[in-house]
């Protein structure tokens, strides 16, 4: 039997792999205040959002005569050693973005990340997976970015790679709005009401990084057609499709399970 040659620092195998470059992601433009962008009704939201967590755990610490005042002082200790090894996991399984990796990607964050005022750039990761989406997050007190590959893929093959930088903007202002700060992540996450108002807020701060409704738009149906469809779409009948769900008052009440408002919602905001 063969022995395989050793894998030498720095490359695979015994040779070098040089790698294709992605398109370039434009990301000039003047500064963007999210703070300018916020949804309608969030602040209201979060007051209500703030004044039920309170009450739920105050009438919650006297229901269960403290255990669970005990277990919520507790549940940092216990998400700082999670988190840990979901840092790690994340490590070991994605592929840093960086100077050297993705490059195109990583100067179009930090570039995003200027002109949003934030003092540090995100990690950000590119996972395997089946599903077109991306998500922002911390981990370990650190602001992370985790993309899909197939969402990566479906913007480079949308006719339009500045998708991808629509996407990226978004994930970006998750973060600079403070929407994955701990406790507020929490109140979004179990008030979806809140969590779809931040979906919106979200969508006009990356559009404002991208500085065109058409590539925005174009963005969003990306993510609900695919790429492979793309080509496909009558975008004016998908424009008036989306029309009509934005007049009708059954697509709101539709989507109060959810997280994310209907994906045609969003898509009318940049007709």
């Amino acid at each position: 039997m063969s022995t395989l040659p050793p894998i030498l620092p720095g490359s695979l195998g015994d040779q070098t792999i040089q790698c294709a470059s992605l398109p370039d992601l434009k990301s000039d433009g003047a500064s963007v205040n999210p703070q300018n962008y916020i949804e309608p009704k969030t602040k209201g939201a979060v007051v209500l959002g703030y004044f039920a967590m309170f009450f739920g755990v105050l009438v919650g610490g006297i229901a269960s005569y403290g255990i669970l005042w005990v277990a919520l002082l507790l549940a940092p200790v216990l998400d700082y050693f999670n988190r840990k090894k979901a840092m790690a996991l994340l490590r070991g399984s994605g592929i840093e973005v960086g100077p050297q990796q993705l490059s195109e990607l990583h100067a179009c964050a930090t570039d995003f990340a200027h002109r949003l005022g934030m003092k540090a750039l995100p990690a950000i990761y590119v996972v395997e997976g089946n599903t077109i989406n991306a998500a922002a997050m911390r981990i370990r007190g650190r602001k992370v970015i985790i993309l899909i590959d197939d969402l990566v893929d479906a913007c480079l093959r949308s006719g339009d790679p500045q998708t991808l930088a629509f996407i990226l903007g978004h994930e970006m202002a998750h973060h600079a709005l403070g929407h994955t700060n701990l406790i507020r992540a929490s109140l979004a996450k179990y008030f979806k009401k809140l969590s779809r108002l931040d979906e919106f807020s979200c969508d006009a701060v990356a559009n404002q990084l991208v500085g065109n409704a058409q590539i925005s738009a174009k963005a969003l149906v990306t993510l609900l057609s695919g790429p492979q469809l793309m080509r496909y779409i009558n975008l004016n009948q998908l424009a008036l499709q989306a029309s009509e769900v934005a007049a009708d008052k059954n697509s709101v009440k539709a989507e109060r399970n959810l997280t994310h408002p209907l994906l045609l919602r969003r898509i009318q905001r940049f007709r």
